[in-house]
């Protein structure tokens, strides 16, 4: 998307920002700060404050800065007389009935209110003083709400809508209008994910963490940037310390979001569940050890399986950590027999991105921006906040479809995305992708869809079906695939999102990435795991090495290791359990139902203290670096690898500090233009996997030793407490 610019002043200063962008954003992307109290960048301004009040050259009176947009020849000044005397009048007022204490106040330091009166130098409000004495709302784990404290700037109330959640809303009247759930009941009874995008939002001291008061001021804190790997958003994420210990933990990006998982569930890097030291089975029962005893019996294990040695990399892995141990089982013990279990419950798309864009398909979601799509095609996916699935890529469609987006919903049930005003719904019979997706590409191709120079357009032409047929044979209505076409036809900047409702099937997938070949829309397998794109670029992948290059020798797959091996070393969170082997090595933080089965277990370190770098669902590479110490004896991947590599081969071994300087040669092929890839459109066995239970599963370990569990509503066979 070419984005246009303007040429105009702020303050004298000649710039150029984009076209359209509110004076408050174009402002920030020159270094110049508009003050503000109720803006939330890249969300519709309302003007609720007042703060942010500009002089433009031309106009009689000030206007606001988060409703006027930017254009061409513009002349803005942010900083008259009069424009002064509104902010400190505001902030006079705002003082009034907003409580004096930032001497021992939490947010002191981080306070919008208080920054701006030290910068009108306002000590104290000259208008009479109110208290309203509402009772502090602390009755939910994580999240406390005081409403003395509240400006009614309206930031949170905003971006819970904003994001589909509508647990925040503005209760009564006038002056004592204040921020509440309905009827006021702790947020725990109203449908709170507990995502804390409030608490960013929050300028003051109204929304903050449960417990942050005991962890003293901002400028008390230690900060790191660091990544959360629970899931395949792969969040950036600011964490803070106090002595040593993470206390809280924020979103990097203004306006981003992190799951309840992301934000709170730190807490479980020092539970009671936490691995360690290395454990071996003795007598039936798992009893600890040494690191050296440990090592031994990987070596010996590994050497005595040879070739029938099996490794499985989870996409929870560093690309480090996973290059290091692709490169143990293939060059140290001698066995191709490696895969990570997105080959699993994303096979079926990996192979046909493979066969629709080359080997380098894989990373195809690199080229796709949701965040500009003006059409969301979601097919076999259904990523919630409430069902604690892919909860950011819920959002970020959420906040397309609030900005005019269009979402197409392609799914067996109506999930909470289908419920949207913006959304249309085509629930199909399970197992019908195929045939459905042939009669919208028929409809779209009628309504004169007109496409790029695609390879073997003609092909799939022939292939297709009549809308009537895919009617009768999914069970849509023609009249929904029609409309669903013409939204398709119309779109700009569409994009489709592949999930594992469809992923595990070749020719479900195909027929989805035929359907964005069409508009050459972007395309985004969703990942499950943090780095599963990652891993498997780093050659975790039984027939592919590093960089996608084809692999010296075919092993066995992710499924086919599951039935059967000598020795099977797995190393970080699978979501399966029924693994046969003679030996069962497991790498992992916390202990799990598989930790259980396991014959020896290594601990590793566990989400922030880990450092290297991953890719994302979305394609992004994020560098990050270490945010807390390793705990006890666990260890990095990337150290576990090169020390079973040295017990198992002195001549073979290889040294953990040169893994990073090998990640970084790995290159991938170039990503192809695209083929239609033809695939019969009819009724199939029902394929579709909940990525609910699959990510649930994955974070078993995490999640039973953190307070996060406690505002999850998971079936109990999912999780071990």
């Amino acid at each position: 998307m070419t984005i246009k610019m303007v040429n105009m002043e702020f303050d004298g200063k000649a710039v150029s920002v984009p076209e359209g962008m509110t004076l408050v954003d174009a402002a920030a992307t020159v270094g110049i700060h508009i003050p503000n109290l109720c803006h939330i960048k890249e969300l519709r301004g309302v003007g609720a404050c007042r703060m942010c009040m500009v002089e433009i050259e031309g106009m009689k009176t000030p206007v606001t800065g988060c409703t006027t947009r930017t254009k061409e020849g513009m002349k803005v000044q942010t900083k008259t007389p009069k424009v002064e005397e509104i902010r400190k009048f505001v902030t006079d007022l705002v003082l009034s009935f907003h409580p004096l204490d930032c001497m021992t106040c939490p947010k002191a330091g981080d306070c919008d209110l208080q920054r701006y009166a030290a910068d009108l130098s306002i000590r104290e409000s000259s208008f009479g003083r109110k208290s309203f004495n509402y009772e502090l709302n602390d009755k939910s784990p994580f999240i406390t709400i005081d409403n003395n404290y509240c400006t009614l700037c309206g930031r949170c109330v905003r971006v819970c809508k904003e994001q589909g959640t509508n647990v925040l809303d503005f209760m009564g009247r006038g002056i004592t209008t204040k921020v509440s759930t309905a009827q006021d009941k702790p947020l725990h009874e109203s449908g709170c994910t507990f995502c804390g995008s409030c608490v960013e939002a929050c300028p003051v001291n109204t929304i903050m963490e449960r417990d942050r008061w005991q962890h003293g001021r901002e400028w008390d804190l230690e900060k790191h940037e660091s990544v959360c790997t629970a899931c395949g958003s792969g969040c950036s994420v600011i964490v803070s310390k106090k002595d040593g210990r993470i206390v809280k933990v924020n979103t990097k990006e203004s306006n981003g979001y992190i799951c309840a998982i992301g934000r709170f569930g730190f807490d479980s890097l020092g539970s009671g569940n936490r691995i360690t030291k290395p454990m071996k089975r003795q007598d039936g029962k798992l009893v600890t050890t040494t690191w050296e005893e440990a090592l031994k019996i990987a070596a010996d294990a590994l050497k005595k399986a040879g070739a029938n040695a099996g490794f499985i990399a989870s996409g929870s892995l560093t690309n480090e950590e996973a290059f290091a141990f692709q490169k143990l089982a293939r060059d140290v013990a001698g066995s191709a027999n490696i895969d990570t279990p997105a080959s699993s419950y994303a096979g079926g798309a990996i192979s046909a991105l493979r066969a629709a864009y080359g080997d380098a398909g894989i990373a195809v979601a690199s080229k796709a921006n949701l965040s500009a799509a003006d059409c969301v095609v979601v097919i076999g996916a259904d990523p919630s906040q409430k069902q604690q699935s892919l909860q950011e890529i819920d959002v970020m469609i959420r906040r397309r479809a609030q900005a005019g987006a269009k979402v197409i919903v392609v799914s067996t049930e109506k999930t909470d995305l289908a419920h949207h005003q913006n959304a249309i719904l085509l629930q199909l019979e399970a197992g019908t992708d195929t045939a459905l997706l042939a009669g919208v590409m028929s409809a779209a191709l009628a309504e004169g869809l007109t496409t790029a120079d695609t390879k073997g357009l003609d092909a799939l032409r022939k292939a297709l079906v009549s809308v009537d047929r895919a009617s009768s044979t999914s069970g849509v209505s023609v009249e929904q695939i029609m409309t669903a076409a013409k939204t398709y036809v119309a779109a700009k900047q569409p994009v489709v999102v592949l999930g594992t409702g469809i992923s595990a099937n070749e020719e479900a997938s195909l027929q989805a990435l035929n359907l964005a070949l069409l508009k050459n829309a972007g395309v985004m397998p969703l990942m499950l795991e943090a780095n599963a794109l990652g891993v498997m670029q780093m050659g975790c992948l039984s027939a592919m090495g590093p960089g996608y290059a084809k692999a010296k020798q075919a092993g066995k797959s992710y499924s086919e290791m599951k039935s059967g091996m000598k020795a099977l070393y797995i190393a970080g969170n699978v979501p399966d359990t029924d693994f046969k082997a003679d030996v069962l090595i497991v790498q992992a933080s916390h202990t799990n139902a598989l930790t259980q089965k396991a014959d020896l277990v290594l601990p590793m370190t566990a989400l922030f203290e880990k450092h290297g770098t991953i890719v994302n669902t979305y394609g992004t590479e994020k560098v990050f670096a270490q945010a807390q110490p390793a705990t006890a004896e666990s260890k990095d991947g990337v150290e576990i690898a090169a020390e079973v590599s040295a017990a198992v081969s002195k001549t073979k071994a290889f040294k953990a500090k040169d893994i990073a300087a090998l990640v970084k040669k790995v290159k991938t092929g170039k990503l192809g233009a695209g083929t239609f890839k033809p695939v019969k459109a009819a009724a199939a066995k029902p394929y579709g996997m909940s990525t609910t239970v699959l990510l649930l599963a994955m974070n078993q370990g995490l999640l039973s030793g953190s307070a996060v569990l406690k505002v999850i509503e998971v079936k109990q066979p999912i999780l071990q407490k």
